[in-house]
């Protein structure tokens, strides 16, 4: 089955808002067994809106439009398919009364501009928007099956899940779903972990897919859902990329959040090469933000002489803040970085120097990364200290 998607909008199409309508939608399909073969972006055009939906019609089964269902002279996705069509556009006076219900909830009038969003192309069929105004609708043309709806996130993401995933797991219920799990890694270049999968044979219906994103590698593993070798497979695939792997079916911060959780340790963060990436990651994850307890960030302190300096004030700092880990990042003299760990038992502590020249922002993010994967492995009692590509070691110390 062909499934294509339809971005509309300038503002998608030139870049000022990102997409991630297309991103979500492509990855929930995918987990349903319906996977997208094309997806296309349109400006606010209406030439244009009826170009694409017809040529779409015909090279697709299903087609998802997203955007252009709102009540002003830029919307134009319902107009674009009633010419699209042949037909002429209607008001559906169900969804004018839904509409003024829902004002009327509000407390506030409804502007006249909206029955804009009750006018649908003749023989149009009503996709319902509990949360929203704007009316989804689906229509076929040249035996592909047209789905119209809303650009906003939560209201698109709620029709996907309640009305469109239903409707399409009725009419095909042949299609057989597939999953993809995650592997994230960090330290070793797409290439590299290509070169290490080359022996692993992968049975039919498998396929290994890569995304890569500073500073993870993702080794996305796809197959039919429910097939008997797939907890072989990641084995395999687990055991060769062992000491690159932060995290399976799960980013490297969500493990951390839960080594933190399952030790009951509290965390502070000191700071002074990261400029505040630490904090930052920590927030992404919701178990881990329930563990953080303090940070100080100082990008204008004096660079530290050796290794032992920060070894030295992050012990410190962790009696000061009464915390069972904590985790700093100082600069060195020789131009060098200084990552410690530091718990109520022990004292991790690597220096490093990058190999080729990094961004500010990439700089943090990886030495960042490399502190969280440090505290990831003592909490696993794997070593401490990875192999990263990005940096040499240079310096150690473990009390």
């Amino acid at each position: 089955m062909k499934i294509s998607m339809l971005s509309t909008g300038e503002e998608v199409l030139h870049g000022d808002i990102v997409d991630t309508n297309a991103s979500w939608l492509g990855e929930q399909f995918f987990q349903h067994g319906l996977g997208l073969s094309y997806r296309a972006t349109v400006g606010d055009q209406l030439d244009s809106l009826v170009n694409e939906i017809t040529t779409l019609s015909l090279r697709s089964d299903v087609i998802i439009v997203n955007g252009g269902l709102g009540p002003t002279s830029d919307d134009m996705s319902a107009q674009a398919m009633a010419d699209a069509a042949g037909v002429y556009l209607e008001l559906n006076q169900a969804w004018v009364e839904k509409m003024e219900a829902y004002f009327s909830q509000s407390n506030r009038p409804m502007a006249q501009s909206n029955l804009k969003q009750a006018m649908l192309p003749k023989g149009a069929e009503v996709i319902d928007n509990p949360v929203g105004t704007a009316c989804g609708f689906s229509m076929r043309l040249n035996d592909a099956l047209i789905m119209f709806t809303p650009g906003v996130p939560f209201e698109f993401k709620r029709m996907v899940k309640e009305e469109i995933l239903p409707l399409l797991h009725k009419l095909y219920p042949e299609v057989e779903q597939q999953v993809c799990h995650k592997i994230y890694t960090f330290g070793l270049g797409e290439s590299g972990i290509a070169d290490l999968l080359q022996s692993i044979q992968l049975p039919k219906g498998f396929s290994l897919g890569y995304r890569s994103y500073m500073p993870f590698i993702e080794v996305k593993v796809f197959s039919p859902r429910d097939h008997e070798q797939i907890e072989s497979i990641m084995f395999q695939i687990n055991e060769t990329l062992s000491a690159y792997v932060v995290g399976i079916n799960q980013p490297l911060i969500e493990v951390v959040g839960e080594a933190l959780s399952d030790n009951q340790w509290q965390l502070s963060l000191m700071e002074q090469a990261t400029g505040g990436e630490l904090a930052r990651t920590l927030y992404q994850s919701e178990k881990a933000q329930q563990y953080f307890q303090q940070s100080i960030i100082d990008n204008q302190v004096e660079p530290l002489s050796d290794l032992e300096d920060g070894v030295i004030i992050a012990t410190e700092y962790r009696i000061d803040t009464q915390a069972d880990v904590s985790l700093a990042s100082f600069k060195l003299k020789d131009g060098s970085y200084a990552l410690v760990l530091v718990t109520c038992q022990n004292c991790f502590a690597q220096q490093v120097v990058f190999k080729r020249k990094y961004p500010l922002k990439s700089q943090q993010v990886l030495l960042s990364t490399m502190l969280f994967d440090m505290l990831r492995r003592h909490a696993k009692h794997e070593v401490v200290f990875g192999e990263f590509a990005q940096c040499e070691r240079v310096g150690l110390v473990e009390l």
